[in-house]
């Protein structure tokens, strides 16, 4: 049975827009003053018309607030951001594919997919294929194109459920390493943010 989805394809774009955005690099002054801001917080509302992201967004909001009490929230966040994206101890969250089991091949798989869909990753991002941004730009890009009457909606349909289940490989995984490794919790709560986006987008 199919669920009522209560968020229209454009949101849930907008959705894993965003989310790309905060994972693809460190966030800076400008980026933190809009997650503070009312127009943030209104759209925080409108997302959570759908049940089963109302507590990972309270927990988003949760962290924003507690920004606004953190000194040199900025340099922190950098670091955070350092620590777990960066670095290749274990104490880390790796945001690629390809270092997860069974997601080996994970770079040569989402670039199959960004070339169906006709994307290309941008030169200014100079990360491999398999970062988490790419699956959540990705995603972003085929459901603005599950609107659009001139594209074959049968594929483009196929192509969301090929990302969602390459990225449910190690999803789970990367967002438990967020949660256990970052100790303020922003990117933690990010992680878990995805993973119920991603979890209901596969189901509906």
């Amino acid at each position: 049975m199919t669920k009522e989805i209560t968020l229209s394809s454009e949101q849930i774009a907008c959705v894993y827009a965003w989310l790309a955005q905060l994972f693809s690099r460190e966030l800076d002054s400008a980026t933190i003053a809009q997650l503070q801001s009312s127009e943030m917080m209104d759209w925080f509302t409108t997302i959570e018309q759908e049940p089963v992201l109302i507590s990972p967004i309270q927990e988003v909001k949760t962290k924003i607030q507690a920004l606004m009490m953190r000194n040199d929230a900025q340099l922190e966040l950098a670091a955070d951001f350092c620590s777990l994206f960066l670095m290749s101890d274990k104490q880390s969250a790796l945001p690629y594919a390809s270092v997860y089991p069974n997601s080996e091949h994970g770079n040569e798989q989402i670039k199959y997919l960004l070339a169906e869909a006709g994307m290309e990753t941008s030169k200014a991002f100079n990360e491999p294929s398999d970062h988490i941004s790419i699956f959540l730009e990705l995603l972003s890009h085929l459901h603005f194109s599950l609107n659009e009457a001139h594209l074959a909606q049968e594929k483009v349909e196929q192509l969301r459920l090929k990302t969602l289940s390459l990225l449910l490989q190690w999803l789970p995984i990367f967002s438990q390493n967020c949660q256990r490794y970052d100790e303020f919790g922003f990117y933690a709560a990010l992680s878990q943010l995805s993973l119920a986006l991603v979890q209901w987008d596969k189901q509906t």
